[in-house]
């Protein structure tokens, strides 16, 4: 596992905001074992309602989808600026957007047309001049 993430997942510390009594969580790390190969069990809230509170950037439905809190905790966890993120089903495109706007390059892979339909124009939005010249050509 990256070093990052384990040092996250271990020294993390859950605190209920909305809750004035709330007791700070430490993760508790478990470590059992199948078929001899050892495995760590991390435990505490790590995926909170506060983090799920979406963009409205990402609001077009489609199926399977999944808030951009999502890929952007693992993708700022897990890369820098500039590095590239690849998503191999891109569906809507949260990922993808959420990348880009995380300052990363991305590549993107969907088998369905409609993928690209709706993450090209989220990601790269035409200018005033490109929708001007548009309409008066319409």
């Amino acid at each position: 596992m990256h070093n990052n993430l384990i040092e996250f997942l271990t020294n993390y510390k859950y605190i209920d905001t909305e809750d004035l009594f709330a007791e700070i969580k430490n993760t508790r790390i478990e470590i059992f074992r199948i078929d001899n190969k050892k495995y760590t069990k991390y435990i505490n809230s790590f995926w909170t309602s506060k983090q799920r509170q979406s963009n409205n950037i990402h609001e077009i439905s489609y199926r399977a989808c999944f808030k951009a809190e999502l890929p952007n905790f693992f993708i700022n966890l897990l890369s820098n600026e500039q590095d590239v993120i690849f998503d191999p089903f891109s569906g809507r495109g949260t990922t993808v957007i959420e990348a880009g706007l995380m300052n990363r390059n991305v590549i993107t892979n969907d088998i369905n047309p409609l993928s690209q339909i709706l993450s090209e124009p989220r990601l790269n939005p035409p200018t005033l001049s490109e929708i001007s010249e548009r309409l008066n050509n319409s």
